[in-house]
């Protein structure tokens, strides 16, 4: 499917959904109407069997943030400046709320509204040529709480302050030294870093995937997610199809066949 003027793609192929920005004369900058084309493209994956969800970049460029043209014309009219913050969290959090499990592939530029995007999905793999930064502060603008929040979950608090407060660019070596991303490509590259990623999170099951999601999600601060709705996944899990399969590939020494 493509949506947006194919900025924004999306696709599915078995239990693997990849959404792609494709914009590379802006470095993958992001307007309203491309937020609004990945909400849409959220909610027809959150309403399919995919188990794993891609968002990736173009070569050199996840995303660099806002569209600083629209945003000029934005900042003149303030009731369509707030619907684009508003339509940019409504996004994030979509995303991070997604059952599935999120996969952002880096490639160069993460930035503003961009690191935002990948910190609303729960792992990041990264070439060592990106580049990541929050820089509001230079703009006289605030984060947000619910994107404060996914920072400092990633980070901590020590390094929440840093990012936020001087708008520092990291080099790729420091985002996986302090735990903004999970993995970076070694020579092989990130398209072969993102295949092994996707096939061990495949061999894990899709059941426990969504439950563990839940229980995070309310450790995380997230009110979507009660402490009644993370116990109940734990104890659900019990008595689940995966737990029967688990338990029986344990048994025989064989790998589990999770449907």
């Amino acid at each position: 499917m493509v949506t947006e003027e194919t900025v924004i793609c999306w696709s599915r192929d078995g239990a693997l959904a990849r959404i792609g920005i494709h914009r590379p004369d802006k470095r993958n900058a992001l307007a309203t109407r491309h937020w609004a084309a990945i909400e849409a493209a959220l909610d027809e994956i959150a309403a399919s069997d995919a188990q794993i969800v891609v968002v990736s970049g173009v070569p050199g460029a996840f995303s660099a943030g806002a569209d600083i043209d629209e945003l000029g014309q934005l900042l003149t009219v303030p009731e369509a400046f707030a619907a684009n913050n508003a339509q940019v969290q409504r996004t994030q959090l979509k995303l991070q709320r997604l059952p599935q499990t999120t996969l952002a592939v880096i490639d160069g530029a993460c930035v503003g509204g961009g690191l935002g995007l990948a910190l609303a999905c729960d792992l990041r793999l990264a070439s060592t040529r990106s580049r990541f930064a929050i820089t509001p502060a230079k703009l006289g603008l605030v984060y947000s709480a619910d994107d404060s929040r996914r920072l400092l979950n990633t980070v901590g608090m020590a390094r929440t302050r840093e990012m936020l407060l001087t708008g520092r660019l990291l080099d790729a070596a420091t985002a996986l030294d302090w735990g903004l991303v999970n993995q970076l490509a070694g020579e092989d590259g990130i398209e072969a870093l993102e295949q092994a990623q996707v096939q061990q999170l495949l061999a894990t099951s899709g059941q426990a995937r969504r439950a563990i999601k839940t229980v995070l999600g309310h450790l995380g601060g997230d009110a979507c997610f009660s402490l009644a709705q993370a116990d109940a996944a734990f104890n659900d899990a019990f008595s689940s199809s995966d737990f029967v399969e688990g338990a029986a590939a344990f048994l025989e020494k064989r790998a589990p066949r999770f449907m």
